[in-house]
């Protein structure tokens, strides 16, 4: 399954990518996500790896994260597995003038097992939750902006 996310954020892409990169800012706008344990190489560079666990709706879901490629402040990748499927994520920043970026979020979903079955039934709630982190992070990193200002 694949997905594009797109939001037009009113701030600058370094505050943008400031926000998108402070770990302790994910729980904010992914308020499912309960831990995020690095496990290996240099925190959100190429090749680290880390544990994210999340609660969705009384149901654990653990997940290995790998950062792929960086390219600071354009570019985040990564791939995310867990027993359900795993996904290239590829997070794009684009400075459309000095207080605007465009945030477009990529996802290339591949479940395993039983879930390519499931999937057919959940995707849309998969797209409204997606929808929804992007949301928050787009008023997180808007309030960011808004803190600066003052």
């Amino acid at each position: 399954m694949k997905m594009k996310y797109e939001a037009q954020i009113k701030a600058g892409r370094d505050l943008v990518w400031a926000t998108f990169d402070n770990p302790d800012n994910i729980s904010r706008w992914q308020p499912t996500l309960k831990s995020l344990v690095h496990q290996a190489g240099d925190p959100r560079q190429p090749d680290s790896v880390s544990e994210l666990i999340y609660d969705e709706n009384g149901r654990k879901v653990v997940m290995t994260e790998t950062v792929t490629e960086r390219r600071e402040p354009q570019f985040l990748a990564g791939i995310y597995d867990n027993a359900r499927a795993t996904m290239l994520i590829v997070n794009h920043f684009e400075e459309i003038d000095q207080s605007t970026t465009r945030f477009v979020s990529y996802t290339n979903m591949k479940f395993k097992g039983i879930m390519k079955i499931m999937s057919l039934f959940v995707a849309k709630s998969i797209r409204t939750r997606v929808q929804a982190n992007l949301d928050r992070f787009k008023l997180l990193a808007e309030t960011e902006a808004a803190g600066q200002d003052q």
